[in-house]
């Protein structure tokens, strides 16, 4: 006499246990990774949000800089050491940022400064443009705003 599959489980209890257990596990396991997967994509993107706020910060520290360089170096004769074109490197922190300071026009007064902040792999840029009076040896901030960097940005060393 022959016995079907059915008849031979017939008297078992919890033989559909088995399969409900397993299905009941990769639901949860499916919502676990999805669950990491979201906090993934989360955390990386506010990371680097962070370490784009942390390079701007960088670059305007070192604009801020520039400009005190600026007014400390006071007549400063083109070419001269000491003088513009002048690159450097500024450290805030864990964080550095590469500063120009250069003559726009030699004799006009006006001085750009592009200070470019990193932080990982996010650069930041901030563009100054000073005037100083020949006469009176005032300095006036133009402008100050966030810019691309330039494909003339001398790197720091």
């Amino acid at each position: 006499m022959r016995k079907s599959v059915l008849d031979l489980f017939a008297g078992e209890k919890g033989v559909s246990a088995l399969p409900v257990i397993l299905i009941v596990s990769g639901i949860i396991i499916e919502v676990f990774i999805a669950v990491v997967a979201v906090s993934n994509l989360f955390s990386n993107s506010t990371a680097s949000a962070q370490l784009s706020v942390e390079a701007l910060e960088a670059a305007e520290s070192g604009a801020e800089d520039a400009i005190i360089r600026v007014l400390r170096l006071g007549e400063c004769s083109p070419g001269a050491v000491g003088c513009y074109p002048l690159t450097y490197t500024l450290t805030i922190g864990n964080r550095e940022a590469c500063v120009n300071i250069v003559d726009a026009v030699l004799g006009d007064g006006s001085i750009t400064v592009i200070s470019r902040g990193a932080a990982f792999t996010r650069v930041r840029a901030i563009q100054v443009e000073l005037a100083i009076s020949a006469i009176t040896r005032k300095l006036e901030v133009q402008s100050f705003a966030e810019v691309e960097v330039p494909d003339t940005f001398e790197e720091c060393s």
